[in-house]
């Protein structure tokens, strides 16, 4: 695996997602472009009206911090689009992954599994805990449940950060499928409320992949 690839999930303001989503195609990607940025793709999530999201690649984590210290400062961005858009968004949160070629040219292509990714935010040194808790309650629980994981772990660009991937046939499997397992006794009886209590906040997107890209994340 040789690519960096940043996942942004954004939570935007109610009802502003399609004016985020002008503002990022006429002010923010071009600017971008000229910083050199690889964008691998962005638009509004799939499986709600208020989500959006951005993937970009990078060479290396300290390319990443480099390019993103000097872009966030700079004039172009302060005294460009920054108030604009920061006005629109809600939250957001940010994991990185390392990823082959072959998984990041699926990510630019999109296709036909629908993909779950939750990014979560912990609390301060909690970590460690959330991935045992992950790895021996809910992990387990969610292959009884018969739940796809793609993919779970720590992010790589910061120690309070952690994602977990999920596989559906349809946005309507989803739902149901969610809807079922989390209001479970199973889990509200179980490890909700340790869990719950580790996590500062988390966003989702959901993103159609084809069938290579997504046995790319799962490995």
């Amino acid at each position: 695996m040789n690519h960096f690839v940043e996942i942004r999930s954004l939570n935007l303001k109610p009802g502003t997602r399609e004016e985020f989503h002008r503002l990022y195609i006429a002010e923010a990607l071009p600017r971008l472009k000229r910083w050199n940025f690889d964008v691998v793709a962005h638009g509004p999530s799939l499986h709600n009206e208020n989500t959006y999201y951005v993937i970009r690649r990078y060479d290396s984590l300290a390319q990443r911090e480099q390019m993103e210290d000097a872009y966030y400062v700079s004039d172009d961005w302060r005294q460009g689009p920054r108030e604009t858009m920061l006005a629109l968004i809600e939250s957001y949160t940010d994991i990185v992954l390392e990823l082959d070629e072959v998984t990041v040219h699926g990510l630019r292509r999109g296709m036909n599994h629908f993909i779950e990714i939750r990014s979560y935010n912990l609390k301060s040194g909690t970590r460690d805990e959330f991935h045992r808790l992950f790895l021996e309650e809910a992990y387990p629980m969610l292959q009884r449940w018969h739940v796809d994981v793609v993919a779970y772990g720590p992010s790589l660009h910061e120690e309070n950060s952690y994602y977990l991937m999920r596989r559906f046939d349809s946005l309507a499997q989803r739902e149901q499928s969610e809807e079922s397992f989390y209001g479970s006794d199973e889990w509200r009886q179980g490890p909700r409320e340790a869990i719950l209590a580790l996590i500062e906040n988390y966003s989702e997107i959901v993103v159609e992949l084809d069938e290579v890209t997504l046995r790319g994340l799962r490995a």
